[in-house]
């Protein structure tokens, strides 16, 4: 029979626990109407973790509720009329507040009224996102025109069960509104829809933070494109080696100056194709059907999001081009620069081999010469004992001794000094 218990002798991963929180680090509040949400999104950096979570621990403190742990990336806290939900993200942290509302009148107050307002204005980091959503009855008379005015936006939602309404513009206290009419009569339903709508509106304008960043880039572009055109004209053009170290030169600040500008840049275009993904990824969970006479939330995200966000998208690919295109000019001048060494080098050994040889022209005449002069002195010198000889051998005549030995001496003497030169030829070829 099988043991139920598991087997004692595992070694468990590190991070398991990790990867099983994580699946349910951001599950969505149920939500019965009517409710006030507030979402405030702060934009503190990607090393502003632990101030997002600090600022949501004095809170917690001041309160006398749990605080997050040290490596906590989400928190919820419940103020027993207030609740509010803290969640981490890579360079920012949400800031979801719940209550019910006090009034019947629509925008009238919001979520977070009722916290601290010295610990509101506290807040780590510069605010991006304050939104304010009301979730009402169904049955709630509301016009969309008459709240949002003429660019209301809204759809019916989860096939049908709801209807949400906004224009993604702020109110008179700098927040957007939305306003869920809430028929699903299914408290998971409704918070999974708020969670969605304000992610919707959360990631949309973090995305959008590349937008201003483009524009920018675009007109430094413009210059590096100009530059490099100038340059181009140059490589065109014939030129001798010290120009062409100069313009290689110039075609490496230049490629400086591109490199610069995309590391400048390419963290917030990642991040805005992030999130434009995850903007369009809660639309789909919307399952949205249009509202007589009104934009849907999607078809609103693609007349207004989609073109800055392609905007951003071609201006990447512009900085990846003029990238390609100083690449290609630098290797088509390194190949110039080459070719002219290759044949400045060509033209140098030639001049060297016509060098050697005349030097071993220049070596084998005076070899020739040494031969003579060393033969003339070694027969000078054996002059003396010939002379000698003729003296104590009657009959023995030294001239004749020496004219005998002259070509032996010159042969002899030849010889050696071509072994010698063979001698240290090879031992200069090792």
């Amino acid at each position: 029979m099988a043991s139920s218990s598991l087997n004692p002798n595992w070694t468990w991963h590190p991070d398991r626990d990790a990867l099983l929180a994580e699946a349910h680090a951001r599950p969505s509040t149920p939500l019965t109407g009517p409710m006030l949400v507030t979402r405030v999104a702060n934009l503190s950096g990607l090393s502003g973790e632990a101030a997002d979570r600090e600022h949501m621990a004095t809170l917690c403190q001041r309160l006398h509720q749990p605080q997050p742990g040290p490596e906590s990336r989400w928190s919820v806290l419940d103020a027993g009329t207030w609740r509010l939900r803290w969640e981490r993200h890579t360079e920012g942290s949400t800031w979801t507040f719940f209550r019910e509302p006090t009034g019947t009148g629509l925008f009238g107050e919001t979520a977070m009224d009722l916290a601290p307002q010295d610990w509101l204005a506290s807040w780590p980091g510069k605010v991006l996102v304050a939104a304010r959503l009301e979730v009402r009855p169904a049955a709630t008379k509301a016009s969309p025109k008459t709240l949002f005015g003429v660019e209301a936006v809204g759809a019916r939602l989860a096939d049908g069960a709801c209807s949400a309404m906004t224009d993604f513009r702020p109110d008179a206290v700098g927040m957007t509104r939305f306003l869920l009419l809430d028929g699903a009569k299914d408290p998971v339903v409704t918070g999974r829809l708020v969670q969605n709508i304000l992610e919707i509106e959360t990631y949309r304008l973090w995305a959008l933070l590349a937008f201003p960043l483009a524009g920018r880039t675009a007109a430094e572009l413009s210059r590096i494109e100009g530059d490099a055109d100038g340059l181009a004209a140059q490589l065109a053009e014939p030129s001798d080696t010290e120009q062409d170290r100069v313009l290689l030169d110039q075609l490496s600040a230049l490629a400086a100056r591109t490199e610069a500008l995309i590391g400048k840049t390419a963290f917030r275009f990642s991040a805005a194709q992030a999130y434009h993904r995850l903007v369009e990824e809660r639309i789909e969970r919307l399952r949205e059907e249009r509202l007589e006479g009104l934009l849907t939330l999607g078809e609103f995200m693609q007349r207004r999001l989609e073109p800055a966000m392609r905007t951003c998208q071609a201006v990447g690919a512009r900085q990846r081009a003029a990238v390609d295109r100083v690449g290609r000019m630098t290797q088509l001048l390194n190949t110039r620069v080459e070719v002219a060494a290759e044949a400045t080098s060509a033209a140098l050994l030639q001049s060297m081999d016509r060098r050697a040889g005349v030097q071993l022209r220049l070596q084998q005449t005076v070899e020739g010469l040494s031969t003579v002069a060393i033969a003339y002195y070694a027969v000078g010198l054996l002059g003396f004992p010939l002379k000698g000889l003729e003296r104590a051998l009657p009959g023995f005549d030294a001239g004749v001794a020496a004219a005998v030995l002259a070509p032996v001496v010159v042969v002899g003497t030849w010889m050696v000094l071509r072994a010698m030169r063979l001698k240290l030829t090879r031992e200069s070829q090792v």
